[in-house]
């Protein structure tokens, strides 16, 4: 689908990945849908098709968001409490009932890593109720019946875009750092991936491209 215009829904659309989606999207000329709880962080914000005000937890604000989308980029998980399983399984059932096919989602790189070894099992101790609650939400998505995308990423920073972005599949780690990826480029390749059906039903890891010792 790459190159055509789509109809893409951002869940999740008025957090920092979020943002950076819209904007790429709108440049790529999609057709995009923000759905958000924060309208208001989108009043400036030009090249929008729709915005659509609610709340991941209710059923019939997801399916009035996302009915009649060719996709959906879904980046959840940002509260204060861990309810990305929640929202992921309602998703899943407007999907069902919309007939709604492509879903791609937001991940962490911590679920099943061990590099850098060093400090890899100290932030998977001090993130464990928002990684489990994160891993079941993958689950959720990989036992659906949707033609789902999983982009499990590495540390996030606040920093321009570079474009150099290396993708490895899930149960290969990266062999070297840098253990971190700015959000333009996350979004970059979460643009890349819905409109391509290349990576249905994977599990895609990201990170920056560059060593530090380069």
């Amino acid at each position: 689908m790459g190159g055509m215009v789509m109809k893409i829904t951002v869940i999740g659309s008025t957090g920092r990945t979020g943002m950076h989606v819209l904007e790429q999207g709108v440049r790529r000329g999609h057709e995009l849908t923000a759905f958000t709880r924060r309208p208001h962080l989108l009043e400036n914000f030009n090249g929008l098709k729709n915005v659509v005000t609610g709340d991941g937890l209710h059923l019939s604000d997801v399916k009035k968001a996302i009915d009649k989308q060719d996709a959906i980029i879904a980046i959840v998980g940002d509260r204060s409490t861990p309810i990305a399983t929640d929202i992921t399984g309602i998703i899943i059932q407007a999907m069902y009932e919309l007939d709604v096919q492509r879903i791609v989602c937001v991940s962490s790189y911590l679920l099943g890593s061990t590099r850098p070894r060093v400090i890899t099992p100290l932030f998977q101790w001090l993130l464990r109720h928002s990684l489990a609650d994160r891993l079941s939400a993958d689950q959720l998505i990989q036992s659906s019946k949707t033609e789902w995308t999983i982009v499990r990423a590495t540390r996030l920073l606040d920093k321009p875009a570079t474009g150099n972005v290396r993708r490895q599949k899930a149960g290969y780690e990266f062999e070297f750092g840098p253990y971190e990826i700015c959000r333009a480029d996350l979004a970059a390749v979460l643009l890349d991936i819905v409109e391509s059906r290349d990576d249905s039903k994977s599990i895609i890891n990201v990170t920056w491209g560059k060593s530090k010792n380069e």
